[in-house]
């Protein structure tokens, strides 16, 4: 791509910590070290500059780097281009950044994106930027109180700035990958789903008129459905929250903001409309739920290839993880609990409020559940009174999002035995927390957690495209069991 008698220099400048606005989202961090689906947002930097060489890539992070910067600017002798891209960039992958370093070479001036702290700007001629060496030592460009003048305007590429809260989470929202067969269109005011998956479409539309009243507002009321062929739409208007995913595996709660939001959540859930009903009716749910959902979806794992595949491996680390015998301990577990969880009633259900469907300021305590699980008729609002707990556990207790979002890493230990590791604080005293609250709310955490694991276990088919990710989910559900057992 470059000339190498006329070099161009990409400077990604990371030198700026999360502002006031965005910390409640992510914590203190660098820009660079957000994670978005999966990978963190430098991943995604570097990923654009693959066909860079790489002594011409600067990330710079202090006055010292940039220093560094202007040696190897002046030791080129002639004149080059310098590329300068904010951290504070949030460019969405559309091909046109990618075309915008292709034509480098051939640009005839200097641009920015924008006059005032520009995002995205290019020098053709780097004296054009040693003229303020010492302010851009001092700052980064993106900081700069005077316009960039002189320079033509970047239209191409229009990055946000994720400094802003509102641009930071339009950025942002996508950062929970949907399933194949979910498409999501986003505008500022709406937010439209579709799906192949009809009948879903239909039920999660229907959920909002379905559930009784005093639950409808801690969800977001869905309108617009309709049917077109083989798909099926709707809309909800747009929040600018985060969702707690997010919020948790940054870092972003302090342990009195954490208290906040699980106090508002479990008084959401615990304070949900019941239905009186026989135990036994009670129990046919919890066997549906807890017990045969694991075994069915255990023999839709080995009826896969790679679901056959990762048991072996986990097997040959350590035969005591093998996939029958977990399930063998959690189906031990679950009859010596099992009446625990036969109630004299049914509760309203969410279906799913896991992190990443849970939206929260933690400034103005709103709170929103999305993504329920639908329902197309009155009886199929009602479920289980744990399992919506159970779901808020493994997010709490069983790092499934910092699983989901990649910070874990499965390895072997000195004696090869296979060990998860969580790339990130595990919220100790948060979890203590939880404990605690579930306790003041007469819950007994061994049969939260024995539906947890039961989660993890279920999810296993479900995951198959990351086998590390299936490993981790055995690892966990083996670890939860040890809990229980022991307690």
């Amino acid at each position: 791509m470059n000339n190498e008698s006329s070099p161009i220099f990409v400077v990604y400048d990371d030198r700026e910590f999360t502002s006031e606005e965005v910390k409640p989202f992510v914590g203190d961090r660098r820009y660079s070290d957000i994670i978005f689906k999966r990978k963190k947002l430098k991943a995604y930097f570097y990923d654009y500059l693959s066909d860079i060489k790489k002594d011409h890539v600067f990330h710079i992070h202090n006055r010292h780097e940039v220093g560094e910067l202007r040696k190897q600017i002046e030791d080129v002798g002639d004149p080059c281009g310098i590329l300068i891209v904010s951290s504070k960039a949030g460019i969405i992958s559309n091909g046109n950044f990618e075309q915008l370093l292709a034509r480098l070479p051939f640009a005839e001036d200097s641009f920015c994106d924008r006059a005032f702290k520009p995002m995205i700007s290019f020098f053709k001629d780097s004296h054009e930027l040693i003229e303020h060496w010492e302010k851009f030592q001092s700052k980064p460009l993106h900081s700069w109180e005077e316009p960039q003048t002189g320079m033509e305007r970047l239209l191409s590429v229009q990055p946000l700035d994720l400094g802003k809260s509102r641009d930071f989470l339009s950025f942002m929202t996508g950062s929970t990958e949907t399933r194949h067969f979910n498409q999501v269109e986003i505008d500022s005011f709406y937010y439209t789903k579709k799906s192949s998956d009809v009948r879903k479409m239909e039920a999660e539309y229907r959920f909002y008129d379905l559930v009784p009243e005093p639950m409808r507002p801690w969800l977001i009321q869905p309108f617009d459905y309709k049917r077109d062929g083989d798909t099926a739409s709707y809309k909800m208007m747009r929040y600018y929250l985060a969702d707690t995913a997010l919020q948790w595996v940054h870092g972003a709660f302090s342990n009195a903001s954490f208290e906040a939001f699980i106090d508002r959540l479990l008084f959401f859930i615990h304070q949900r409309p019941r239905k009186e009903t026989n135990k036994s009716d009670v129990a046919t749910v919890a066997k549906s739920l807890y017990l045969d959902k694991v075994e069915s979806r255990a023999k839709q794992l080995f009826d896969l290839p790679d679901g056959k595949k990762v048991n072996e491996l986990v097997s040959i680390a350590d035969p005591n993880l093998e996939l029958n015998i977990q399930i063998e301990r959690y189906k031990a577990l679950y009859k010596k609990y099992e009446k625990e969880f036969h109630l004299n009633y049914l509760s309203a259900g969410h279906g799913d409020p896991c992190f990443s469907n849970i939206l929260y300021d933690q400034q103005r305590y709103i709170l929103k559940a999305i993504d329920p699980k639908g329902a197309l008729t009155e009886e199929d609002v009602w479920t289980h009174p744990y399992y919506d707990l159970c779901k808020i556990s493994h997010s709490v207790m069983g790092n499934y999002d910092f699983i989901n979002n990649g910070l874990y890493e499965v390895t072997l230990d000195d004696e090869n035995g296979l060990i998860l590791k969580i790339k990130a604080n595990q919220h100790l005293a948060k979890k203590e927390l939880f404990l605690d609250k579930l306790k003041e709310l007469g819950y007994d955490w061994k049969i939260i957690r024995l539906g947890e694991a039961s989660l993890f276990l279920s999810m296993l088919p479900l995951h198959i495209d990351h086998p590390n990710k299936v490993m981790a989910f055995i690892l966990i559900a083996k670890q939860i069991l040890d809990e229980v057992e022991r307690a």
